[in-house]
């Protein structure tokens, strides 16, 4: 009771130009059944996130979906004066919108 599903987009249920999407489901073994066929089912993803504590917890539980699907993926978290200098070079990164 303490909020909603979050959509895939950038606009809230009271906005007027809200439109419903259809809802996703989590699929697991499809995502790992992917990776297989991409040829990739032994690479090991790097998520670099910085050291905020809700930006490094949220970057822990993408981690934590991902080993659940069996993709492999190592956590790098980095204290902000270094991820912040670099951080449109990582190619798999999380940050916050301003």
């Amino acid at each position: 009771g303490r909020g909603t599903v979050g959509e895939n987009h950038h606009v809230a249920p009271i906005h007027p130009e809200y439109y419903p999407l259809p809802k996703k489901q989590r699929d697991a073994a499809g995502a790992k059944k992917l990776m297989a066929e991409a040829g990739q089912a032994d690479f090991e993803h790097e998520l670099i996130t910085v050291e905020d504590e809700w930006q490094k917890n949220t970057g822990d539980a993408i981690a934590g979906q991902l080993r659940d699907a069996g993709i492999k993926v190592k956590r790098t978290v980095l204290p902000g004066s270094t991820f912040w200098n670099d951080w449109t070079k990582y190619p798999y990164s999380m940050t916050i919108w301003y």
